[in-house]
């Protein structure tokens, strides 16, 4: 078995002898009629309906990378607004059924907005064309 080393010098070898021969027999040329078919298909109806498409394709994906940031975004946002900027401090004689209370109000909260954001990025994400 090979080993790479051995692979590589073989592959060095080659390099070589290909440029050699392109030092003594030139570049092969192009044939004289193939700039001529090119430009002749690049004008034809079928190719620039390919193109057309990938571009199209092109815009598309940039069009739902931009919902996906904005969709983060829009998440990022929420988040940062519902959850509360200092941690209410509980005073130590708060009965403990106030307390829960308190957390399962503030746990609706988040989850109806979670909810109404998932149900707004499925509404976007199932638009059909």
């Amino acid at each position: 078995m090979r080993t790479e080393h051995e692979k590589i010098k073989d592959l060095d070898a080659y390099t070589e002898q290909i440029i050699r021969q392109v030092e003594a027999e030139g570049l092969i040329k192009a044939p004289a009629h193939m700039k001529q078919e090119i430009l002749e298909r690049s004008e034809r109806i079928d190719y620039q309906l390919a193109v057309t498409t990938r571009k199209v394709s092109r815009q598309m994906q940039l069009f739902f990378y931009s919902l996906k940031v904005g969709a983060a975004v829009v998440t990022a946002l929420f988040l940062l607004f519902m959850v509360p900027k200092e941690i209410p401090q509980a005073e130590p004689m708060v009965p403990k059924e106030a307390a829960r209370q308190q957390e399962e109000t503030l746990n609706r909260r988040l989850n109806n907005g979670m909810q109404e954001m998932n149900r707004m990025l499925n509404e976007m994400l199932d638009w059909k064309w």
